[in-house]
């Protein structure tokens, strides 16, 4: 340990306070976005920091390390420049103003990068995660990669905890998804992670984001393949786990006078088989009842998005943005065996569900944005505007035969249809403002109203067998309308006073919301109601840098999380006849106030210290009627929850051509309220750690290793055990550096399926999920068309938090 920390001491300069400006351009006079610029030391030509300028051409960096360096300028298809800059002090102010590059003479295959980006990236307020060219990432899923990202755990139903913290959201390209649960876990099941360019990991975000999150947020940035003009990318992948999967994807770029056209396009065929065992423990009558699941799940998808920017004048950027996702998941023929045991081990009775389920849903998109610049302080005018459609149709077939202990018939099957619609529509209007003021900080201040209404039409129709035609159940059908308005507004203001540096933001939102139940009987439970309400939500950032090895740092921020859409709904959903989920409209928002303390050390290290607390805690539960022998999920608000955690990165460059990142929290989650007048406290500590090493190796390949342990810990009320996974992935660049084979494993060792536990009240429940999550790909990625083109603009869209709590099921 003693020599990897002097290895690592070795390997960082001293950082000090201090600036470098720069604005790029071509020889026509276009600003060159995302170019990449090389901070080198001049004694030896190592590489110190790597860099890119905005969708501007514009490069503004602080904290540099002192001493003499060489800066080179690079973009593909230009001919790189190299600069010899001053001696660098910890206070220096560097102005290059405008560097034009010239056109390349030789052919684009000449062209040799001498870079990438790291894997792991840390900021202020956010770690990144550079998807693009990593081997692990080919070929897998977008749910795969966040599995091995910094700090995030994903459980066996899909929902995403950071660092210790359930309840993370979920962003595309700076907007929350507005999907959620089951649907959000399919989403981003089907969404190839080559398509990905970057994760952004936020904690606390700041107020200039929706208030909504308790969790954090996780932003997925997709490509938009930084070379534009005629040119694009297209990629195949073939995996086999259990069963075989396919996926195919194109990205086209097309640029031509102003006018900026894009486009990309996947389809995914992925067959999965679910297995799950369920042993519930009645202890008090004696008997054991288990359930054995094995689900063989088909999904297809197929994936659009095309969009264009208009380029007005050097200072205005009009965009419209469209997408559209078709999935179609088929379950055939699943069984699910239902076992009623004595302690002893005999059987008593007997269930078998054969579950056959149709589900297809499509969502659709559409941004209309504007992008207008003042001057060259950074004034900024930005406006979205967002409509959203999603819709779902599923229509599941349960039979069920009842047998004795000795599997001889007790008395005739039975047959349930569920027809379930559920269409959601979303508008959103957002503006923000940002003004550079004669006070060296930067102010930015927004608005955002956005109309949510869902219509879910539940109907259940039921049968025994020789019966001659199926009965209208009006007890268990139902129809739920939710309408929502959500009107915002923020001002946020950040400026660097010699060492130290802050943001400070207060975030404002009005919540109007109705329910309307309408139930298919007077018998039903009427579910309607009014909720009104605003809240105010602050956010901090403050950092200090003590020296040129020491910063600190310290944020806070207050959040809140809504209802999801599909917890609000009252509908039953069964598994069979003694298990079920069933929403509840009465849910009513929780609260989080979070707080971050963090030391970095040499730009690089960090340690951070996290607290949280949550009131009106919105908890997945179940209960439990021993008498019938009936358990059942739903979600309620519980008392409070409280979060502390301890986090180390530590990106350690071993080798000129082996680098590596590790992640290691140690968490603890304390939940304390009531299930039915039943006192429920559950506490656990978990140990975590995330790790990824890259090895560069000669004749363009390179080869990956990485891996996560989790000791288990608390998710909502349930208790998890131990788990983990091992990756490998090896990539070979070929045909001109325009095409990449990559060959990846993931969970080698088959250990990324924890153990749930469930005991509290008279609930005593044993989870052991087996997902089908060792698979093995083989992806091939070419790049065609004119690379020496400059990129489109990175933008995110308007509609937040409101996609994030679509839940149909």
């Amino acid at each position: 340990m003693r020599f990897l920390f002097l290895l690592v001491l070795s390997s960082f300069s001293a950082f000090g306070q201090n600036s470098l400006h720069l604005h790029l351009q071509d020889t026509n006079k276009e600003s060159l976005p995302f170019a990449t610029i090389l901070l080198k030391k001049t004694s030896d030509s190592s590489l110190v920091k790597g860099m890119n300028t905005d969708e501007n051409g514009d490069l503004r960096v602080s904290k540099l390390p002192v001493g003499k360096f060489t800066l080179t300028i690079q973009s593909t298809g230009l001919k790189s420049i190299k600069l010899d800059l001053e001696e660098i002090s910890a206070d220096s102010k560097i102005e290059l103003g405008i560097i034009t590059l010239s056109p390349l003479s030789t052919e684009l295959a000449e062209v040799k990068v001498t870079a990438t980006k790291p894997f792991i990236e840390r900021k202020l307020d956010k770690t990144i995660v550079n998807v693009e060219n990593s081997a692990m990432a080919a070929g897998n899923t977008t749910m795969e990669l966040l599995e091995r990202s910094p700090g995030v755990i994903v459980d066996k139903d899909g929902n995403i905890s950071l660092r210790g913290k359930s309840g993370a959201k979920v962003m595309i390209d700076g907007k929350i998804s507005y999907l959620t649960g089951a649907d959000l876990a399919n989403y981003l099941k089907n969404l190839p992670a080559d398509q990905i360019s970057q994760l952004e990991i936020m904690a606390n975000p700041s107020s200039s984001y929706d208030a909504a999150g308790t969790g954090g947020i996780i932003n997925i940035k997709l490509k938009k393949n930084s070379n534009i003009g005629l040119n694009g990318s297209a990629n195949a992948t073939f995996a086999q786990g259990i069963y075989a999967r396919e996926s195919a994807g194109v990205n086209l770029n097309y640029r031509k006078n102003g006018w900026n056209w894009f486009g990309n396009g996947s389809v995914v065929n992925r067959t999965l088989l679910e297995r799950n065992n369920l042993v519930r423990n009645f202890r008090a009558q004696n008997e054991v009842w288990e359930n054995s699941f094995a689900y063989k799940n088909e999904n297809q998808s197929t994936q659009l998005k095309g969009g264009v920017d208009w380029y007005f004048s050097k200072k205005t950027t009009l965009g419209i943005l469209v997408s559209g996702n078709f999935n179609q998941y088929t379950l055939r023929d699943g069984l699910n065996k239902t076992t009623q045991n004595t302690t002893a081990g005999d059987a008593l009775f007997r269930l078998n569900t054969i579950n056959n389920v149709g589900n297809p849903s499509q969502n659709y998109a559409a941004n209309f944005n504007v992008k207008h610049t003042y001057d060259s302080t950074g004034r900024e005018l930005t406006i979205d505007l967002d409509y959203a459609r999603f819709a779902d149709n599923s229509t599941s077939n349960l039979k069920s035969q009842f047998l004795t202990g000795n599997f001889k018939p007790l008395r005739v099957d039975s047959l349930l249809i569920n027809d379930a619609k559920s269409f959601v529509d979303q508008y959103s209007f957002k503006l923000d403002y940002v003004i550079p003021s004669f006070l060296k900080s930067k102010w930015g201040t927004g608005l955002k109203s956005s109309y949510v209404q869902t219509d879910n039409d539940l109907r259940f129709q039921g049968k025994n067998e020789g019966d001659a035609q199926f009965k209208f159940l009006t007890g268990q059908s139902n129809q739920f309308i939710y309408r929502e308005q959500i009107h915002a507004a923020y001002l946020n203001t950040e400026r660097a006073i010699g060492k130290f540096s802050y943001q400070f933001g207060l975030r404002g939102e009005w919540t109007v919301a109705d329910g309307i139940s309408e139930a298919y009987t007077s018998n039903v439970k009427d579910s309607t109601f009014h909720r009104d309400y605003a809240q105010l939500f602050p956010s901090a950032f403050i950092q200090y840098d003590y020296s040129p090895k020491h910063s600190f740092g310290f944020n806070y921020s207050r959040r809140i999380d809504r209802p999801n859409y599909g917890d609000l709904n009252p509908f039953v959903f069964f598994l069979d006849n003694y298990t079920f989920k069933v929403g509840n409209p009465m849910l009513t928002p929780q609260l989080t106030n979070s707080i971050e303390l963090s030391h970095t050390f040499l730009g690089a290290f960090s340690t951070t210290f996290g607290y949280s607390h949550t009131t009106n805690v919105i908890t997945e539960i179940l209960k439990q009627d021993t008498e019938a022998r009936i358990s059942y999920q739903t979600t309620a608000n519980m008392a409070e929850r409280t979060n502390y955690s301890l986090g180390f990165s530590l990106p350690i460059p071993i080798k000129k051509w082996w680098t590596s990142n590790t992640d290691i929290y140690f968490n603890r989650a304390e939940l304390e309220g009531k299930v039915e007048n039943a006192a429920l406290s559950p506490a656990r500590n978990m140990f975590y750690i995330n790790t990824n090493h890259i090895f560069t190796l000669p004749k363009d390949y390179r080869f990956e290793i990485g891996g996560n342990y989790f000791t288990g810990g608390l998710e909502s009320a349930f208790i998890f055990g131990a788990g983990g996974a091992l990756n490998l992935g090896i990539q070979k660049t070929m045909l001109n550096k325009r095409g990449v084979l990559r060959l990846n494993a993931q969970d080698v060792l088959f250990t990324s399926n924890p153990n749930v536990y469930i005991k509290y009240g008279d609930l005593d429940i044993v989870v052991r999920p087996r997902q089908d999550s060792r698979v093995v790909r083989l992806n091939f990625t070419y790049r065609f068309g004119n690379m020496a083109i400059k990129g489109a603009r990175v933008r995110a869209t308007g509609l937040d938090a409101e996609k994030s709590r679509v839940k149909t099921k």
